[in-house]
C-alpha cells in the first residue's frame, strides 16, 4: 500500500479499491452551515431524463447522485472525480447509445456498474429488470457499494495489523469467480432446478435439498458458500426458512438468493432477508453474476477472519472476548474516521453492554462471567457484517464500527443483533441451566473531530428501538 501524497487525501484507499474517476466533474457536496453532508456512497447516474425513477429512491436512502446524459458520459475523460458505482438508466436512453458498449467498457475497466435493462449482458456487470421494486434497487446498489466497503476495510485492517509486526502475506482479496463454491439449492420444481443447474459452473459443488424443513440440518452440518431457493416455497416454506437462517448466529450472514417465478413476490423475498432475487426465465442469465457478487462478499468476510487468526499470536486479540483489543481499536478507528471524512461518507458506531454481567459474576463467579464474555464476543463476530469492525471497549462493553452506514440502517442491524443475542441460550461449563445475556445498546453517526469517547457517549443517549425497522 502506497503512502498518501501531500496533494491527495484519497491516495491511501484509492489504490486498493475499484473507484473510477471522471475528470472535470465536480461533486459540489451540500453544506448545512459549517457541516458537510455525508453520504452512504457517491453514485454516477447515466440517464437522459432528469425525472428518472432512480435518483429519488437512492437519494432518500442517503446516496449522493450525480447525473450525466449518455452523450455526456462519452464526452468525459476518466481522471479526476471518484464515484463508487455507475448506474446506467437503459429506460431513458434518448440518444440510443448502445448500453452494451458502456457495459463492456465498465467490465473491462473493473468499474462497479448496475444497468437498468435486460439481463442479457454477457459480462460481469450487474443488471436490474424494468419494473423493479424499490427494495430490489436499494438491495442491488447496496450490495455493489458494500463490496467497495469490504475492499477498503480489508486494506485498512491489513495496514493496521502490519503495525504490530504481523506477516500478512497469506491474506489476499477474494477473486470474483465462483469456482469450486459449495452451493445448497432448496426446491423441488424440476424446471426451475434445471434452469439453475444449467447456469452454474461445472466446478461448483452442488447439493440439492427438496424439503425446506430439512435444509437447516444440511446447513448446520456442512459449510456452504450460498443458498439458492426455488421460489417462496409451498405455503411460504422458503420464506420461513429465510427467517430461520437469519436467526441463527452461525448462518446469519450466509448469502441467500431466491429464483422467483412470480414477480409479485419480490418485496416479500427481501423483507424476509433474501440477499437478492432472480426472476425465473427472464433473468436467469444474471444468476452467475449476482451469485458471484454475494459469494465474493462472503469470502471477504472469511479473508478478514483469516487476518484476525493470523494476528492472534500478536497483541491484537482480547483474551476475554476473542475480539480486537482496545488498543488495536484506538489505532484503527481514527483511520476509518479520516478516510470516511475524505470521501464525504457516513459511518456509524454502535456500542453494546452486557447489563447482567455483574449479576452473573455475583451468582456464579468470575470464571462463568468470563465464559459469558467469550460467548457473547464470539456471537458478535458471527453476527456483524464482514466489513464491520468489532472490538472490546471495556469489561462487558463492546464497540462495533459500521463503515458507509447511516444511523437508520445501522439501527436495524443493531436491533437484529440484539434480538439474536437476547434469545440465545448460552451453555456455560458447570451450570445446569443455560443463561442469557441482557444487553443495552448505543448508536451514533461519526461527526467531524469526534473522539471515540464522544461517539460512545452520544450513542448511549440514543435508543435504537426508537428507529423504524427497514
Amino acid at each position: 500500500m502506497s503512502d498518501p501524497t501531500p496533494d491527495s487525501d484519497n491516495a491511501r484507499y484509492q489504490g486498493n479499491s475499484r473507484y473510477f474517476k471522471v475528470s472535470g466533474l465536480k461533486l459540489g457536496f451540500t453544506k448545512l452551515g459549517d457541516i458537510v453532508m455525508l453520504y452512504a456512497a457517491n453514485l454516477l447516474v447515466v440517464s437522459d431524463s432528469p425525472a428518472n425513477n432512480i435518483e429519488p429512491c437512492l437519494a432518500n436512502a442517503g446516496y449522493r447522485c450525480t447525473r450525466l446524459s449518455f452523450l455526456e458520459m462519452f464526452e468525459q475523460e476518466f481522471g479526476d472525480q471518484s464515484f463508487d458505482l455507475i448506474l446506467i438508466d437503459g429506460e431513458n436512453n434518448f440518444a440510443h447509445v448502445n448500453v452494451k458498449d458502456i457495459a463492456r467498457m465498465a467490465a473491462e475497466n473493473n468499474f462497479p456498474t448496475l444497468l437498468v435493462g435486460t439481463a442479457d449482458i454477457q459480462c460481469r456487470i450487474q443488471t436490474i429488470s424494468p419494473g423493479y421494486c424499490d427494495l430490489e434497487l436499494l438491495s442491488r446498489v447496496a450490495s455493489l457499494v458494500r463490496l467497495e466497503n469490504m475492499e477498503q476495510e480489508l486494506a485498512r485492517r491489513i495496514a493496521t495489523t502490519e503495525i504490530y509486526g504481523v506477516d500478512i502475506s497469506g491474506v489476499t482479496s477474494p477473486e470474483p469467480d465462483i469456482g469450486k463454491a459449495n452451493i445448497l439449492i432448496v426446491g423441488s420444481k424440476t424446471m426451475v432446478l434445471g434452469n439453475i443447474l444449467l447456469r452454474l459452473d461445472t466446478q461448483t459443488n452442488i447439493h440439492i435439498c427438496k424439503n425446506p424443513d430439512m435444509a437447516l440440518d444440511d446447513l448446520r452440518g456442512n459449510n456452504f458458500d450460498a443458498v439458492i431457493l426455488s421460489g417462496v416455497g409451498h405455503g411460504d416454506s422458503n420464506l420461513r426458512l429465510c427467517n430461520d437462517i437469519r436467526s441463527d448466529t452461525r448462518l446469519y450472514n450466509l448469502p441467500l438468493l431466491m429464483v422467483l417465478e412470480n414477480i409479485e413476490n419480490r418485496r416479500a423475498a427481501f423483507v424476509h432477508g433474501v440477499s437478492d432475487i432472480i426472476l425465473h426465465e427472464m433473468e436467469m442469465d444474471a444468476l452467475i453474476s449476482r451469485l458471484g457478487l454475494h459469494i465474493q462478499q462472503y469470502r471477504y468476510r472469511f479473508a478478514m477472519q483469516k487476518l484476525f487468526r493470523i494476528a492472534k499470536p500478536h497483541p491484537v486479540a482480547d483474551g476475554l472476548t476473542d475480539l480486537y483489543t482496545n488498543g488495536f481499536m484506538r489505532t484503527h478507528l481514527p483511520v476509518m474516521f479520516d478516510e470516511h471524512a475524505a470521501q464525504h461518507k457516513v459511518m456509524s458506531v454502535a456500542s453494546l453492554k452486557i447489563t447482567n454481567l455483574e449479576k452473573v459474576t455475583r451468582k456464579h463467579g468470575y470464571p462463568t462471567a468470563d465464559q459469558l464474555l467469550r460467548h457473547v464476543g464470539s456471537a458478535l463476530s458471527s453476527l456483524v457484517r464482514g466489513e464491520d469492525f468489532c472490538s472490546h471497549l471495556d469489561i462487558g462493553h463492546f464497540l462495533i464500527a459500521l463503515p458507509g452506514t447511516r444511523k437508520e440502517e445501522a439501527a436495524v442491524a443493531l436491533k437484529r443483533v440484539e434480538g439474536v443475542l437476547r434469545t440465545t441460550d448460552f451453555l456455560l461449563p458447570h451450570l445446569s441451566r443455560p443463561i442469557r445475556a441482557e444487553t443495552c445498546a448505543g448508536l451514533a453517526e461519526v461527526q467531524p473531530n469526534d473522539t471515540i469517547e464522544d461517539i460512545v457517549a452520544r450513542g448511549l443517549s440514543f435508543n435504537p428501538s426508537d428507529e423504524k425497522a427497514a
